[in-house]
This record gives structure tokens, sequence and C-alpha cells, in this order.
């Protein structure tokens, strides 16, 4: 189901990227049903917010505020600029009725009173019903847009029916009454992990306060430093004693020697023995950038394999579970848990 809720949320945030924000809603709301993952639920409520399901928004982006009490700065600031937004173009209903009632708007459950939130409702006319031990109350709301009402319901020993009408409206915030202010301007989806490492600290920020990880990608950066410098070196030596080379190639040429340093003598034994110097240098040079190009590999293979060993996040511990197993020839139980 996890592998699930990502694919679908990987999806929403490809169409809302793509300004299809319908699609990234609909997307959204499949993976918010597999699992119920803070970032789900804030793409979500930006996605309804720009697809005129303004109310749903509004519901969303007020529990995401109460829920997720780690959000960033920067997340909650979202999330307060979307809800602002949202309860410019929908009206605010607050529920009054005795606790443990089941509260439906237009028919659809809302949670069980007190509800820890206003009920978020589109502009017009609607049905607060409270349902409790077999009985029920109910009455009608009027709801404008930018503005707060309040509905009191009794529900009777006889099963009676409303016995409140909605209070008087209340200004819902400095904007109510006013022109619904267009949605911020699109920043792409919020930058909230939603497991799609796997669970995993992202790279650079685990790389950003981990010393180890510091300490192997300096030496990468050292071993391809090396690697280049040994390298350079190696082919100005290996230059040189090919210009040797071709001058002793040339001498011994107009003297008609056919190897004149497989046994060099007179004028050319100083000659010979500049080439074999050169040529055992760049050989050495060589030698070194394969070692640096293999510390640089290393360096990196290791840091990386470290990350998948260090970064994952630490899951909260479950208690462990005993679970019986019965197959042809076989009768026992399992232990299934963390350790």
């Amino acid at each position: 189901m996890v592998a699930m809720a990502r694919e679908r949320f990987q999806e929403g945030v490809k169409y809302y990227d793509a300004k299809q924000y319908e699609k990234a809603r609909a997307a959204f709301l499949q993976a918010y049903a597999l699992k119920r993952h803070p970032a789900v639920l804030l793409n979500l409520a930006q996605s309804e917010l720009r697809s005129a399901h303004e109310a749903d928004a509004a519901k969303h982006f007020d529990l995401y505020l109460r829920e997720n009490k780690e959000a960033s700065a920067l997340e909650k600031q979202e999330a307060e600029k979307g809800l602002t937004a949202a309860k410019t173009r929908v009206g605010q209903v607050e529920v009054r009725v005795e606790d443990g009632a089941d509260i439906f708007v237009d028919g659809q459950p809302e949670g069980r009173s007190p509800l820890p939130a206003p009920v978020y409702v589109s502009p017009g006319s609607h049905t607060i019903e409270a349902r409790k031990a077999g009985q029920t109350a109910n009455t009608q709301v009027d709801a404008a847009a930018g503005r707060a009402t309040s509905a009191t319901l009794t529900i009777g020993a006889g099963g009676g029916a409303a016995a409140a009408a909605p209070a008087s409206d209340t200004a819902a915030g400095p904007q109510a009454g006013g022109a619904a202010p267009a949605p911020e301007a699109d920043q792409g989806t919020e930058s909230v992990e939603f497991d799609t490492q796997g669970g995993r600290e992202p790279f650079f920020k685990w790389f950003a306060h981990n010393k180890v990880a510091w300490i192997g990608g300096g030496l990468t950066l050292v071993g391809i430093g090396g690697a280049i410098g040994f390298s350079l070196a190696a082919k100005s030596h290996y230059d040189t004693a090919n210009d040797y080379a071709e001058q002793i190639r040339q001498k011994a040429t107009q003297d008609r020697i056919a190897s004149p340093c497989s046994a060099p003598t007179g004028e050319y034994i100083n000659g010979c023995n500049k080439f074999s110097d050169e040529e055992q240098t760049g050989d050495q040079f060589k030698v070194l950038t394969f070692v640096s190009a293999g510390v640089a590999v290393l360096a990196a293979g290791g840091t990386v394999v470290y990350y998948f060993i260090d970064s994952k996040k630490k899951t909260e511990a479950r208690a462990p579970l005993l679970v019986p197993v019965i197959a042809p020839k076989t009768a026992g139980l399992t232990l299934q848990g963390q350790f």
C-alpha cells in the first residue's frame, strides 16, 4: 500500500507541475486514502485550492496545521496562506451539540462532537444534522463566503428535531465579505518528503551534516584532482621521451645503426639515458594516475554505501507480534516485529 501511495503521490506531483490541478487532486486523494502522510495532505489541499474545491482545501489546510506539529516554518507559512485564501471563498459553521454525537453536513459525515475545527462549506444553504443513540436533530444554515456562523442542536429525549437556529453571523477575518484573492503564484509542489527514498534522508541534506561523509567527499575530490594532475605530468614526460627518441632515430638513420639504445656507445649514451629516464618517470606518473583514480572511486563508492547504511530514518518501534502458523505437517508460532 505504501508503494501504491508513493506512485499516486508522484503522479500528483507530475500533474501539479503541469498545472493540471483536477488530476493532481484526484491522484493526491488516492495517495492519502492509502497513506495518511502530511506531505500528501498539504499537496492535496494546494491542488483543491487551485481546482475550485475551496471548502475541501480549507478543511485539509486546517487539518494539516493542527496535526503536523513538526512542519517547518516554510511549510506552516504556505499552509496558513492557503487556509486564508480558502476561507475568503467559503463559509464557516461552528457546530454546538452535546459530546459524542455524529455530525453530518448535507448527509456527509464530518466527525464526532466536539469537532476540533469549524465545518467549512460552500456559500449557500446547508443541513446540519446530529445523531446519537438512535436520535437525531437537524437545522438549516445559510453560509456566506468569508463569514462564520454557528448552529446549535439539541438531541431531545424523544428524538426531537432541531432545538435552535443558527446564531448571527460574525466576520471570519479582515477580508470577510470581499472578493476572494487569487491564490499565491504557483511555486511547484511543497518540497516535503513522502517516503520517496525508501524512508531515507535526502542525500545532500544528509551530506551537509555528516562529518564522515565530508571525509569521503574530500577524498573523492583529492583523488580526482590527483588523477588529473598525474595524468598531465605523465603525458608531459612521455612527450619529452618521444622527442628524444625521434632525435636518436634521425641520427641513427644517418649513421645506419638499427638499435642505437640497445647497447649505447659514444654520443648515443647521453641521449638514450635521457630517453629512458623520461619514459620511466612517465610510467611512474601513470601508476600514480591509476592510484588516484582508484582512491576517488573507492571514496565515492564508500560514501554512497555509508549513506544507505546511515541515512535510514528511524521508524517508530512496534510491539512484536506472535502469529500462528498452520500448514500441512507444520504448526507453531512466528515472532514478528522490529528489533
